[in-house]
């Protein structure tokens, strides 16, 4: 297993950029700038530590907890498969504290995630990877293999946890308001098609004004940030919201896609508000 999360080769096989001397030399700046090598640091000292052992003592470096309110619902969880919704507020930090949450509940609890996550292989056993694609692209997820394995992980009577956004929360529509992009028709059809119970599940917070900033300017630009995200939340206790789970009979009545998408995500962000 590697020791840290990206490095120059990693880099190398992303861009011709970061190929030959002054490539590899440019790939070891790039590291130091974006905020990763301070991340492979820490990665590096708990790379001996898998799933939720790796998860816990993550958030114990870092200095990050978390607060569930409503936890009395994880003692009750479906049996069987399901499916777990939320928002993205933060990009890393999140996925983590859920995998946290809900696979020390259920050992064969997977998140989706996008392949460039997929480079942390101390969570790999809970996740499944899918290819990123550009916001131009609208975010639609192409990677067929990934949600026959989801399917199959399903199928099998596991549960599964998505970002439906596909992205995470920033400044959406030229508003400089923090809100989420729109649901992922790829991901709603997905649940349709699994008629499981989906439990909604509200993630407080956001990222740095800087971070959200650059989001205006760039998206890629934005992306570089996400290192500095995931360390500079060090000393915070996140609330994490679980809505009450919502059976296949309910979700059937909404037989069209867009309205499924409207329903779900509209149970997920009331959890913001409700005490």
């Amino acid at each position: 297993m590697k020791k840290v999360i990206l490095n120059e080769a990693d880099l190398a096989e992303m861009s011709p950029a970061f190929r030959g001397i002054f490539g590899h030399l440019f790939a070891r700046l790039f590291l130091w700038i974006f905020g990763v090598t301070a991340v492979n640091k820490v990665y590096s000292e708990l790379s001996h530590l898998n799933g939720c052992e790796f998860t816990k003592a993550w958030l114990k470096r870092l200095n990050v907890q978390y607060f569930v309110e409503n936890e009395e619902r994880l003692s009750h969880l479906p049996e069987g498969a399901f499916i777990t919704v939320s928002n993205h507020p933060f990009g890393g930090l999140d996925g983590i504290i859920l995998v946290d949450m809900l696979a020390t509940k259920r050992s064969d609890y997977k998140f989706m995630v996008n392949s460039v996550l997929m480079h942390v292989e101390t969570m790999s056993e809970h996740f499944v990877g899918v290819k990123p694609v550009t916001p131009k692209r609208g975010s639609t997820v192409e990677n067929s293999g990934a949600l026959k394995l989801t399917l199959r992980h399903l199928k099998s009577g596991s549960p599964i946890g998505f970002f439906p956004a596909g992205a995470v929360s920033g400044y959406y529509q030229n508003k400089m308001e923090i809100s989420e992009k729109e649901w992922q028709p790829t991901i709603i059809r997905l649940i349709q098609s699994a008629k499981v119970p989906v439990i909604p599940i509200y993630i407080h917070g956001q990222n740095s004004w800087y971070f959200n900033l650059l989001g205006k300017i760039n998206w890629q630009l934005r992306t570089t940030r996400l290192s500095h995200e995931v360390l500079n939340k060090g000393g915070q206790t996140i609330k994490v919201t679980v809505g009450e789970i919502i059976p296949w009979e309910i979700q059937k009545q909404y037989k069209n896609i867009e309205e499924l998408a409207d329903f779900l995500r509209s149970k997920t962000t009331e959890l913001k508000f409700k005490k």
